[in-house]
């Protein structure tokens, strides 16, 4: 039964990674007040407010489910809470989401993004591997320079902060 359960989550999954939200039109007072609960959940994650953080993007995302650095924010208040799974479910979500902007826009910066969410689900050879591409894709593209430079993301991926946030 739950072998059963997962395949039809990843058929659904596979299935709905295939249909972006493309130039999703969003009103600017609801991108104002998503901004404003991710900035709130953020100062939470600051002071330690974990399940405030986690509640306040929950609130976030259901007005801007297209956001992958909402996505993200929300992991890390569920890995700091140690809900392994939720933050599982929420970093791969993250990763579809630039994965599908980098498709869109062949902008250097969503390859980072991925190979950061990459590591945080504790793919971190993939995520060097994607850098790798990336800078071969854009050689002369001084942001991607830097971060696939081995005192960029992937020193991060090394600190004690960035592996209590990883799976």
């Amino acid at each position: 039964m739950n072998r059963l359960f997962a395949l039809l989550v990843c058929v659904v999954l596979a299935l709905g990674a295939g249909c972006s939200k493309k130039n999703k039109e969003v009103p600017a007072a609801i991108k104002s007040e998503a901004a404003m609960l991710a900035s709130e959940a953020q100062f939470a994650m600051q002071i330690r407010e974990f399940s405030r953080a986690e509640e306040l993007m929950q609130r976030s995302l259901k007005l801007r489910d297209d956001m992958p650095e909402y996505w993200v924010t929300l992991g890390m208040a569920r890995r700091k809470q140690d809900n392994k799974e939720g933050a599982r479910k929420a970093y791969n979500v993250a990763l579809g989401l630039h994965a599908d902007r980098y498709k869109e826009g062949h902008q250097p910066e969503e390859l980072a993004q991925q190979a950061f969410v990459l590591a945080l689900l504790g793919r971190g050879d993939e995520a060097i591997a994607l850098l790798n591409q990336g800078l071969k894709d854009h050689p002369n593209n001084p942001a991607m320079q830097k971060m696939a430079d081995p005192r960029g993301l992937p020193r991060t991926f090394k600190t004690e902060e960035f592996k209590a946030l990883k799976l």
